[in-house]
């Protein structure tokens, strides 16, 4: 297939990342190739500063309640994405995590006929088909040309539902370098990258890093300026100067640990060797949801990737302060930590994927 035209949809931080270096490794395979994107600031920063046609800000809602309160602004997202891929016909489509919206979009395209007319459309992380919501496995067998799964479990499973589904490796082994861990240094936080996740998280990881008696740095999603992050913990009730407020977990230096809301950014911590704790609160309405359709006993992608906890998870009702503190007091002192990352890290790195995802993508 020639592939001319690209359109790309990440719909929240860590896609945007993903996004980022896909758009890098597809320039470098074919630097004439033309791009639209849905995404945040890394992606804009790969294409030179091109405009997306809805940003990541105005996708990234997460959980049942957030959803239905923002269904208006959700409306008008998919009518512009909708709207540009009738008007462009991209040759390749590429939906990347986000799954809420990018599978529904792919039953879209397919009804429409945009795979009969040889546009091909992919999916890069794999929904989480094996925690909840198995019948996700009909439609990406249906309406994708393949999928790229970052977790090594994944692709087995896919193949043998009829997907097309090769593993690459993830890219966070390759991102990520060891290194960064201080015993005596501050504990870093990372409350998430929604507003919703930063209501729940900010105060209480605030007031875990008190009791612990350590100073704090506050890593940002890279979409929020320091300013802007710093009035948003001020809103929140938690003072922080300029110099606290850090940016960029692949390079994090100089921390004794960290406490991290669940995402990619508790696998990427963990590569960098520093001990951390996963803490993760939604509303009462979500979670009771949540626990009623999920599956597996993890939350965090460093368990389910081992397959053990090998890490704290504090979630719903222990995600408070003094249960924090004592874990990250245990994480501190745990004896395997240096094996458990270097197992963690043998398991998924195979290198730089997305050269490899990009070269099977335009060869379907």
């Amino acid at each position: 297939m020639a592939v001319k035209k690209v359109f790309v949809l990440a719909g929240e931080a860590s896609g945007d990342v993903l996004g980022a270096e896909f758009l890098t490794a597809l320039r470098a395979a074919d630097p004439h190739v033309s791009i639209t994107y849905t995404g945040g600031p890394a992606m804009s920063a790969v294409l030179q500063g091109q405009a997306p046609r809805v940003s990541m800000e105005k996708m990234a809602f997460m959980g049942f309640a957030e959803v239905l309160r923002h269904l208006p602004q959700i409306w008008r997202n998919d009518q512009t994405i909708k709207r540009a891929l009738l008007q462009e016909r991209p040759d390749l489509v590429v939906l990347i995590d986000y799954p809420g919206y990018g599978l529904r979009l792919a039953k879209w395209l397919n009804a429409q006929g945009f795979r009969r007319e040889g546009t091909r459309v992919v999916q890069l992380v794999s929904p989480q088909f094996w925690a909840w919501k198995l019948g996700r496995l009909a439609t990406l067998k249906a309406c994708f040309d393949a999928v790229y799964p970052l977790l090594p479990f994944e692709s087995p499973l896919l193949a043998k539902a009829g997907v097309v589904a090769p593993y690459f490796g993830h890219p966070a082994a390759f991102r990520v370098p060891l290194g960064g861990w201080d015993p005596q240094g501050p504990i870093a936080l990372l409350p998430g990258s929604r507003t919703q996740e930063w209501a729940q998280h900010v105060p209480i990881f605030a007031a875990t890093a008190q009791a612990l008696g350590r100073e704090v740095r506050w890593y940002r999603p890279a979409h929020i300026p320091p300013g802007a992050y710093q009035k948003i913990l001020a809103r929140l009730g938690v003072t922080a100067s300029l110099e606290t407020i850090h940016c960029g977990v692949p390079s994090m230096q100089g921390v004794s640990g960290a406490l991290v809301a669940s995402g990619t950014a508790t696998l990427e911590v963990a590569l960098r060797g520093i001990p951390l704790v996963v803490a993760y609160k939604t509303s009462r309405l979500s979670y009771e949801i949540g626990k009623r359709v999920i599956r597996v006993p993890y939350i965090s992608l460093v368990n389910l990737i081992l397959d053990r906890p090998a890490v704290s998870e504090c979630v719903q009702d222990r995600c408070v302060p003094d249960i924090l503190t004592q874990a990250m007091v245990q994480a501190w002192t745990r004896p395997d930590w240096v094996q458990t990352v270097a197992e963690l890290r043998q398991a998924i790195d195979l290198g730089d994927p997305m050269p490899k995802v990009v070269q099977h993508a335009r060869s379907l």
